[in-house]
């Protein structure tokens, strides 16, 4: 389902409010919910403006799509603006899962991300795209273990050469992705309307956006804005 509005302000209010209905269902039908957020400053917003709503912050678990192999005091942090962003919903009780760790290799901080992550159960994935048809940290020609639906893995390091802010990433699988029960996807320009629109029929290889398309992907739900 693609839904349109005229401008960001408005995508970015409605994707909180289905955010939020997200999380109330889920606590509703489990006592729980969990939503694994993507970085990057479009969704800002929007993450924000959910933070404001007054839900059951204390049965709230966020999680991260991706991350940069940066700690929390770098600016290239996602979990370091997911914790400025959502810090209302985190004073009332929500928490957060981060993938980052201090250790040597993004291999080892991945192996305890994985840990941490692999008993989650994600109501809901945000999802962005960069131009380069990528999403999460599924970058075009590089991620193929990432993207492998036969993976037992839910967290694996990826070595992008050129991507913003830190090379080296943090990201959920393909595999694991797939597990979420629901899932939805920012985006905000024509150029990147038209490069998703050729992205669907690519390659995942290529594009890696075309797995959010797949058959076995969760339902998704598009909002764009111009």
């Amino acid at each position: 389902m693609k839904l349109t509005f005229k401008d960001r302000a408005a995508l970015m209010q409605a994707a909180a409010e289905r955010m939020a209905k997200a999380l109330n269902d889920a606590i509703a039908a489990r006592g729980g919910a969990c939503l694994a957020l993507s970085g990057g400053s479009t969704p800002e917003a929007a993450y924000r403006a959910l933070a404001e709503m007054k839900l059951d912050w204390r049965n709230v678990t966020f999680a991260l799509i991706d991350e940069r192999f940066v700690p929390p005091s770098d600016e290239a942090s996602n979990q370091a603006m997911l914790e400025r962003a959502l810090a209302h919903a985190f004073t009332a009780g929500a928490q957060l899962k981060p993938m980052f760790f201090a250790t040597s290799t993004a291999a080892q901080a991945a192996d305890r991300a994985d840990a941490l992550y692999a008993p989650l159960h994600i109501d809901v994935a945000v999802m962005g795209m960069g131009v380069d048809a990528h999403t999460a940290s599924w970058f075009p020609g590089v991620a193929a273990h990432a993207l492998d639906l036969n993976t037992s893995r839910t967290v694996v390091a990826v070595h992008a050469l050129g991507a913003t802010g830190s090379p080296d990433r943090l990201t959920l699988t393909r595999s694991a992705y797939n597990r979420a029960a629901g899932a939805l996807l920012i985006i905000t320009g024509y150029d990147k309307r038209e490069r998703l629109e050729k992205a669907r029929a690519e390659p995942v290889e290529e594009a890696p956006v075309a797995a959010l398309f797949a058959p076995a992907a969760p339902p998704l739900e598009i909002f764009w804005a111009p």
